[in-house]
């Protein structure tokens, strides 16, 4: 009783107020009302300082205090003698009246600046110093206290006045900090809210009182008389006081507009929906576009590529999106609720309501319908802490239903799009509602874990449902389950949510970093971890770590906070079936997360063996699946690291959890006997065992249980009766068995010692004993072989041909279809590894001859041939007619269904493997007296085709495969590209889909088919290219365009790689780069460009081996830990060899495959950015990132990558414009590229060859420059190159540096000059602009520029628009001034023509208010600057002269003199009225009128 008490849940055990209770003239007010206990006010007017009514309320909040005074509380002397802790010892009687409950600090707006700057940082976001925020926590200010003590009293009695007019947290106090904040309802309305007004004195300054009743008399004003006001003032006010303060004002509303408040945000918010119900557009550049923040920006909204930047008009137009969400409210089902009218009660429902009275929406409150009004996010939350279960179950199931139907709603959007699924015809922003729920604002995750410990079960099941919706379960498995079918991929990935880290100056600005967890791994930790170090009290950690932790990475923050040692807590305590399963899922979802995670569920006390154990002690031949659960998560805690894997074998878990393994060698019959429910259960746990199974023989264990699993495994490879199974409607889950049993015959494969070797030992059962890892034997082979052959004999079974092949198909068979090709890819591929197997390791025997060919192979071969797989030149014209299989595969590629496309992917990749196999066998098999002697008229069909090579034979069929998959994969090469969002992986903390990019991003099933698309390109490009027709030193047209394509191709291949195809990215390189390939290249460029020299053989040699080597040490290399470097070194010793071995990316990539099958998204850069390519000129240094033993050639590197690059853009020009090319990537990054060439010096263009090259570059960005101007018009043209924002922020630096060198270096050169006479183009923003005109008049290296018709691009692009900024139309007088310009005419540099030109139009032009001014100031300089140099007299002579060409091609017009008198006479009575009366300056101007006339 004490407790509730204290708690304020029991309201029966205080004594009664005498304002409460039903009383006579209530109940007489309200006719036909309910009246309830405590309660005698109507709903709009609840009493605050004690709810009789269960709240939520969280323990922090402590008991509502009381004064001991009797007019507001009396209490028995019973309670008073049970609660004699709470007599009052410290005369704390004066400020009892004012205590409130303790509550947390309301956020008026989302901060996104600390999520932001992870991606400029390249730490994670690291924790507050705790010492300093326990200090800062205790202070107090007594001064506050006392001042404030009075103000508190009268609002503590105007809140109880005027409580039916405001919400219940209009008004909120923090006495902790010892200053009063106000907390202002939602309804924002434009009459002030008299019960707050002492707070708001308190917090407000004299200033906002002034405004606002300026603005209050405004709004009572009419147009005329504010009109009348203006004109009075205008006449009391001199003009330049009229200017300054409007000056001032502007930039008070610069200010206001960056500053954000509660009222803007919320006002902010009701603007965008406004904005968004009005705008219904599909892109999302228009979404930006009508966004408020970006609408305040003026200017900034006028070019079009604004829209393309990612700089801070889309991080604002995303902010906004995110805290709109704030409002929205959802219905029980989860259902956004839009329309409010139908809300029971009166109009004012809205307004009652809030975060903090949610839970007194009771059935009673409202009408019957407590969900009718809906809840948001927060209130949701909220409701998680009301101490009436039901309640808590309540919102949990809210919650678990808006994050279901957000990522649900995610996953259907296109990758890269904000397409939005509407509800009620709304457009509702799905991705930033799941960024909005994971993030800083609503703390989910201490609600989630706070629930978890609640004592209910039914809170308990709901909440761990919530966290299966957070961790994004069911999404992920999915993928996860379809990749695994796939059998291409040996390891999985991570799901840690990730961040790149910031690009420097070393990069050359390229981005693309490194990727790193947004939260260290340092930071994860079991909650229970015990600090043993006894003066690490201060620094253990706190809660508001915690949420930090979990504002990064919400898995992380889960973990952190204990979730671990409360799951094992639950599990011990006999679970449900339900909270069993969805208990092992989080475990999961968890141990997927990163090895750091999955650690901690290594280390956590007893956890592993409570799992195990209740997967033993259940009914064995039972399943359910919390078993399936089990073995999956066995199976991630294996693949996380390969010790794991060996404490599992060893200890005996693999027997246990495989148990039903062993007792399924039944009949096909007995299967059919089974129910379709228990098969489906049986099905899914055999798949997940044999997948468990799988990963110990990736690490070389458990190979010797295929003896003991033989008999099951025979009935589950060996193809069944499909009547049956369909009959039974279980052909999908006997399938799904038959599969994976393939996929672990691949993986033994893998173990096979190599044929010719194997064949040779004398004593075959000797194991080496260095080697601890297992081997499969070549007698278990065959068997194999003919069960798996059987699955392709398209010829001998009808159903397979009629199901498979086009032309015997009746009707579709869905899902049949689908599983029978999933299990032929997993057969190819186990055929693909019996064949790999048998090429010999030793390079002599590949360089010669095989010592014979095992029957194997031929069989497999001429299976192939005879069933019509593949097409051949054939004289039968009925099995031509009948059309291949691969030609059936190339149309399943285009189903419908995802997941028949992938499956039919995977089988042309199986295909072509064995195929490309088979023939190198053959070939390695046929010696040249062999080939001499075999007579092809002798043999059969299928032995010739089968002796000149399967390929060879089926040329036409592979170059219709290429075409047709080409077109796939350049249609495809932005959809990788689209999904990286500011940097990161996606816009949310989440795991994996929980990322929250559109369409899934990085973990959609479109990517993977994008990346099996690819794999399969490579393939075919490897038979095009690598091994091109000998003898073919002069190619035709043709072939050389064909070549060219498919180079191009291979070139769009490195943007579909993802963080584990390394090695494909190095096989793309390898093709691409060959010499051969380069020639190619060479021949674009004379196609194309004027170039008299030519490359030598030699020279395309080395330009391959240095832009390979570039290319794999700049994007493939991956960052190692100290500690995993460490390791290393130990197990390879400390010889020189072996330490300069490490740096190399095979070593990484085989010690990784090593010890653990996961790759971490971090440590790595892939996937690559678009303009990658431009590494090699556009990196000063790299090796400090990579820590590379030998520094490479950078100048080489250069040389070689310009010819590279113009290469790509030759051949770019001879494509296709369905595919992608160079062309696709934006013209700033390329112009940045070649300044940063010349960064380190003019050591590049020494090379004649080079310098010709890269002048031919400099003209083709030129053309390209003015053609995207072109496009958005002139007028539009400004600020299109904005370095600033699209490169780096500090790239004004950058240019400073990079015109002091050539400065000193270039002694004007041409290219250098045009290079940096490009930043004075009129499209660069402004800031660079500015930068790079006074870092060249401050070292006077302005005269050093080429002139104007010399520069990139065309003339008009540096003179049009006229330039009307202030700091750089200062910045040219001063350079008058100065005289950084005095030999710049004579040498006709550029930037007299510029000065010369926006000067003349400037002063002489026709302006008003401040630019009249600025003229006046600009021309006085001037004038001044005349008087004191005469030299000066010749320039300011083609000033006033000047007059704008006809044609830019002949610039000298603009200075012939052909101006007429009457615009000189006009001209010179500017400058005189520019002097306002000054003498001197009058003088000085007919000094000039004179010198003038004189001339003419």
């Amino acid at each position: 009783m004490k407790k509730a008490d204290r708690n304020g849940d029991n309201s029966s055990s205080r004594p009664k107020k005498t304002t409460f209770g039903p009383q006579l003239d209530v109940a007489s007010s309200v006719l036909g009302g309910i009246v309830e206990k405590g309660f005698n006010q109507p709903l709009s007017q609840p009493q605050v300082t004690v709810l009789p009514f269960p709240v939520a309320r969280h323990r922090s909040h402590g008991p509502h205090w009381a004064p001991r005074s009797s007019s507001l509380s009396t209490r028995d002397k019973d309670d008073e003698e049970d609660d004699g802790e709470d007599e009052d010892f410290t005369n704390f009687v004066s400020v009892a009246a004012d205590a409130k409950p303790i509550k947390r600090k309301q956020k008026k707006g989302l901060d996104f600046r600390r999520s932001k700057e992870l991606v400029d940082d390249d730490d994670s976001v690291g924790f507050q110093n705790k010492k300093e925020h326990k200090s800062g926590g205790n202070a107090k200010s007594c001064d506050v206290e006392k001042g404030s003590k009075s103000m508190k009293l009268e609002v503590a009695k105007s809140h109880e006045d005027k409580i039916g007019d405001v919400g219940v947290d209009d008004v909120q106090s923090d006495f902790g900090n010892g200053v009063p904040s106000t907390i202002k309802s939602k309804n924002i309305t434009s009459k002030p809210v008299h019960v707050a007004a002492g707070i708001e004195q308190a917090s407000t300054s004299v200033e906002s009182e002034i405004d606002a009743e300026n603005r209050a008399r405004l709004e009572n004003m009419s147009t005329d008389e504010i009109a009348e006001a203006q004109a009075e003032i205008m006449k009391k006010m001199s003009p330049e006081l009229i200017k300054i303060l409007q000056k001032r004002g502007q930039n008070k509303l610069k200010k206001k507009s960056s500053i954000s408040s509660a009222a803007i945000g919320s006002m902010a918010e009701a603007f965008n929906e406004d904005s968004k119900k009005e705008s219904t557009t599909d892109n999302a550049h228009s979404m930006i576009i009508t966004s408020p923040d970006q609408i305040q920006k003026g200017l900034e909204n006028k070019d079009v590529p604004e829209i393309k930047s990612p700089a801070s008009s889309l991080w604002d137009a995303w902010s906004t999106n995110v805290e709109s969400v704030r409002d929205l409210r959802f219905s029980l089902n989860g259902d956004v609720i839009n329309d409010y009218g139908h809300v029971p009660g009166n109009s004012s429902a809205m307004g009652s309501y809030s975060v903090e009275n949610a839970s007194e929406r009771d059935f009673l409150r409202t009408e019957g319908d407590p969900g009718a009004l809906g809840y948001t996010i927060k209130e949701a939350l909220a409701l998680t802490r009301s101490v009436v279960p039901g309640q808590r179950s309540l919102a949990l199931h809210i919650l678990a239903s808006v994050l279901h139907k957000a990522q649900d709603n995610i996953i259907k959007n296109p990758a890269g799009s904000t397409l939005k699924v509407g509800n009620h015809n709304k457009i509702v922003d799905w991705e930033a509602l799941w960024a909005f729920a994971l993030g800083p604002e609503p703390d989910l995750a201490l609600s989630l874990r706070m629930c978890l410990d609640d004592n209910h079960n039914s809170v308990v099941l709901a909440c761990v449902r919530v966290i299966q919706c957070v961790l994004s379960y069911d999404f992920n498995e999915r993928l996860f389950d379809i990749s695994e079918k796939t059998g291409i991929l040996e390891k999985t990935v991570c799901t840690a949510p990730i961040f790149r880290s910031r690009p420097n100056i070393d990069a050359g600005f390229l981005h693309g970093g490194f990727w790193k967890y947004n939260t260290k791994p340092s930071n994860i930790f079991p909650f229970d971890k015990i600090i043993k170090d006894e003066d690490a009290e201060d620094e253990q950690h706190t809660i508001k770590d915690d949420m930090v932790v979990a504002t990064q990475d919400i898995a992380a923050g889960l973990v952190r906070m204990g979730i671990l040692p409360r799951i094992r807590y639950l599990l011990e305590s006999d679970p449900s079936a339900a909270l069993e399963e969805r208990l092992i899922s989080i475990l999961v979802a968890i141990a997927r997360h990163s090895p750091t995670c999955a650690d901690a569920i290594m280390k956590c006390e007893r956890l592993v063996q409570v799992v195990v154990s209740r997967f033993t002690t259940k009914d064995q031949a039972g399943v359910d699946f919390s078993k399936i659960k089990t073995v999956i998560l066995m199976k991630v805690l294996a693949q996380s690291e390969r010790k794991r894997c060996t404490q599992f074998v060893n200890d005996g878990v693999l027997q246990k959890l495989m148990w039903h393994l062993y007792r399924c060698a039944f009949s096909l019959n007995h299967w059919m006997n089974l129910e379709t429910e228990k098969f489906k259960l049986l099905s899914a746990l055999l798949v997940e065992q044999l997948r468990f199974w799988k990963v110990c023989v990736q690490y070389g264990y458990c190979v010797s249980y295929f003896s003991d699993l033989f008999p099951a495994l025979c009935v589950m490879l060996d193809i069944p009766t499909f009547e049956k199974l369909i009959e039974n409607n279980i052909i999908q889950e006997f399938t799904a068995i038959t599969k994976e049993s393939y996929l672990v015959l691949e993986a033994l494969t893998r173990t096979l010692p190599n044929f010719y070797a194997y064949s040779q030992k004398v004593d075959q059962s000797t194991d080496d004993p260095m080697n601890d890892t297992e081997t499969w034997r070549w007698t278990h082979v065959g068997p194999m072989i003919d069960l798996a052959l059987k699955w392709v004999s398209l010829e001998t079974d009808p159903y397979l041909s009629s199901l498979l092949l086009l032309s015997g198909r009746e009707k579709n068979e869905g899902l049949t279809l689908t599983s029978v090709l999933w299990v032929i890819s997993t057969v190819l591929r186990f055929l693909s590894g019996v064949l790999k197997s048998v090429i010999p390791d030793d390079n002599s025997i590949l360089s010669g001859n095989l010592p014979w060919l095992p029957d194997i192979i031929p069989k497999i071969g001429l299976h192939i041939i005879k069933n019509r797989i593949l097409s051949f030149n054939r004289s039968d014209n009925d099995n031509n007619h009948a059309g291949s299989f691969l030609e059936a595969l190339c149309q399943y590629r285009h189903h419908s269904d995802q997941e028949t496309s992938l499956a039919s992917v995977c089988c042309l990749n199986g295909l072509l493997e064995t195929v490309i196999t088979v023939d190198k066998l053959i070939k390695l098999a046929k010696t040249e007296a062999a080939s001499s002697s075999i007579d092809h008229q002798s043999l059969e069909n299928a032995d010739k085709i089968l002796t000149d090579g399967i390929l060879k034979c089926s040329i036409s069929e592979m170059t219709m495969l290429l075409t047709t998959f080409m077109k796939l994969t350049s249609s495809s090469g932005q959809l990788v590209q689209s999904v990286e969002m500011f940097g990161r992986g996606g816009p949310a903390p989440g795991v994996g889909v929980g990322w929250g990019a559109a369409g899934g991003g990085f973990w959609s099933l479109n990517v993977l088919v994008t990346q099996m698309d690819a794999r399969l390109v490579l393939q075919l490009l490897e038979i095009f290219l690598v091994e091109p027709d000998k003898e073919k030193e002069n190619p035709t047209d043709e072939e050389i365009n064909v070549t060219m394509e498919r180079l191009n191709c291979a070139f769009g291949l490195c943007l579909l790689v993802g963080p584990m195809d390394g090695f494909l990215m190095e096989k793309v390189l390898d093709i691409l780069l060959q010499p051969q390939n380069l020639m190619y290249l060479d021949f674009g460029i004379r196609r194309s460009f004027t170039c008299a020299w030519r490359y030598t053989e030699a020279e395309y040699v080395n330009f391959s081996e240095n832009l390979i080597s570039h290319f794999k040490n700049r994007w493939l290399h991956v960052k190692m830990s100290k500690s995993k470097v460490k390791t290393i070194d130990g197990q390879h010793g400390t010889s020189k060899k072996s330490k300069f071995s490490l740096n190399t990316i095979q070593e990484d990539v085989d010690t990784s495959a090593n010890t653990s099958l996961v790759t971490e998204w971090a440590h790595q850069r892939l996937p690559l950015p678009n303009h990658w390519f431009l590494s090699p000129i556009s990196t000063v240094d790299y090796t400090k990132l990579v820590n590379l033993p030998v520094k490479p050639n950078f100048l080489e590197i250069s040389k070689s990558g310009l010819f590279f690059i113009l290469g790509l853009e030759a051949i770019s020009s001879h494509v296709s414009s369905n595919s992608y090319s160079i062309q696709h990537v934006p013209v700033i990054w390329k112009l940045h590229a070649l300044s940063v060439s010349l960064f380190p010096g003019m050591d590049i263009l020494q090379d004649e060859k080079t310098r010709d090259i890269y002048s031919n570059l400099q003209e083709f960005y030129g053309k390209i420059l003015d053609k995207n101007l072109l496009e958005v018009g002139w007028n539009n043209s400004v600020d299109f190159l904005k370095f600033d924002k699209e490169i780096h922020d500090s790239y004004s630096t950058f240019v400073e540096t990079l015109v002091e060198n050539f400065a000193g270096a270039s002694y004007g050169d041409l290219l250098f000059g045009r290079q940096i006479s490009m930043y004075l183009h009129r499209c660069v923003g402004a800031p660079v602009r500015l930068a790079v005109w006074n870092a060249l008049s401050n070292i006077r290296a302005l005269e050093l520029l080429p002139p104007l018709e010399k520069c990139l691009a065309r003339a008009e692009g540096y003179l049009e628009p006229l330039e009307d900024d202030e700091l750089i139309l200062e910045a040219y007088v001063k350079s008058w001034v100065s005289g950084s310009l005095d030999r710049s005419p004579t040498r006709k540099s550029v930037a007299f023509t510029l000065v010369i030109h926006h000067l003349s139009y400037f002063i002489f032009g026709n302006h008003s208010g401040d630019k009249n001014s600025l003229r006046n100031k600009l021309a006085k300089s001037i004038l001044r600057d005349y008087s004191r140099k005469a030299d000066h007299e010749a320039m300011m002579v083609k000033l006033i002269q000047y007059e704008k060409p006809a044609s830019y091609q002949k610039l000298d017009q603009a200075e012939d003199g052909s101006l007429q008198d009457s615009e000189i006479a006009r001209r010179l009575t500017v400058l005189s009225e520019a002097c306002e009366g000054n003498s001197t300056l009058l003088s000085v101007v007919e000094k000039l009128k004179k010198v003038i006339l004189k001339e003419k």
